[in-house]
């Protein structure tokens, strides 16, 4: 699964620690508990781990783990950055740009709620949330002008990340570059959407748009008045991609647990996900990401495409370790449990 050419990834980086649980409901009432009875104390027996994350770096990690060359510039000081160069040095592919910052961090908690498991993360964006293109220095364009494509994430963690978007994906545009866009969760972020379209979409300055379902659902309605139910349908959510499609004017990518689909000119197309047990969820649509990246630029049909997708993310949640799959576990995997 070659990708020729250099990816570039940016700009966050979060120190990730996972806390999983089998009950929320019961954790919460246990610290309530302990809170009561003398202002506080242990609860034992939480399974936790602390690994790098964020979505560039866990965007890049994937994608060097896949064999493509990646570049990413983040932002870390020098405990941090010790700790992120330490974890890409089994990758000779990832060349790390660090600028000096505060990373941030992620308490993410894994539970069920109504028969499936969900993240729900709680942040410090740190020196990410002040970020913009004027901490970018001459190497870092040098950098971008070099790729092949562009990629530009956690749009939803910085406070000026439309003047970021539009400058990165401006300068890419300029030189030939394809440009790749997933702002994560956006729900604190929906006053800005307006201005990301104006500035960014309508100027078609995306070329490849990546959501999950919750996005794809509050773009949607801030933007285009469009109403997707929390309990969707495929024929629901093909509906909601094509609204998001005229929005862009390019490819739209939505991923869930269920199914995966991709939308261009108001053809879509829909690939079901592999029934596992999922053990860890944190991460997984950068995993998605960067198949969906390589299946892209491998030249697939857009069925084939979404079914690596599915399948790294897959492999991905089925595994304890929070490891992105390489690319002969992947076509292994795929091999196996193939889903038409």
């Amino acid at each position: 699964m070659p990708l020729s050419g250099l990816v570039t990834v940016l700009p966050d980086y979060f120190i990730d620690r996972f806390v999983k649980v089998d009950d929320f409901a019961e954790l919460a009432r246990a610290i309530d508990q302990k809170g009561e009875e003398g202002g506080g104390g242990s609860i034992r027996g939480i399974k936790q781990a602390e690994v790098k994350g964020g979505n560039a770096v866990n965007l890049a990690y994937s994608l060097g783990s896949l064999g493509v060359n990646t570049n990413l510039i983040t932002i870390a000081n020098s405990l941090s950055a010790e700790m992120l160069m330490s974890t890409f040095r089994k990758l000779p592919n990832v060349s790390v740009d660090i600028i000096e910052g505060d990373p941030g961090y992620t308490i993410a908690i894994e539970f069920k709620k109504n028969g499936r498991v969900v993240n729900v993360m709680a942040s410090d964006a740190g020196s990410l949330k002040s970020f913009d293109q004027t901490k970018l220095e001459e190497k870092h364009w040098c950098d971008i002008s070099k790729s092949s494509i562009v990629c530009l994430v956690n749009w939803s963690a910085i406070k000026n990340a439309t003047d970021l978007t539009e400058s990165v994906f401006q300068y890419a545009k300029e030189r030939g570059i394809e440009t790749f866009f997933d702002p994560a969760d956006v729900s604190e972020k929906q006053e800005d959407l307006p201005d990301l379209k104006k500035r960014v979409l309508d100027r078609g300055l995306i070329k490849y748009f990546s959501v999950n379902e919750n996005e794809a659902r509050i773009a949607s309605r801030v933007l285009a008045g469009h109403r997707m139910p929390l309990n969707f349908t495929k024929k629901e959510l093909q509906k909601t991609i094509k609204v998001l499609s005229d929005l862009v004017g390019e490819r739209v990518d939505i991923h869930t647990q269920r199914f995966s689909m991709s939308c261009l000119q108001g053809e879509v197309s829909v690939v079901d996900c592999h029934e596992l047990e999922q053990k860890t969820i944190t991460g997984a649509g950068d995993v998605w990401d960067a198949a969906d990246l390589i299946g892209y630029k491998a030249g697939l049909e857009d069925e084939e495409r979404l079914a690596l997708a599915n399948g790294a993310a897959g492999l991905y949640v089925s595994k304890e370790d929070a490891v992105p799959p390489n690319s002969s576990d992947l076509l292994d995997f795929l091999s196996t449990n193939f889903v038409e």
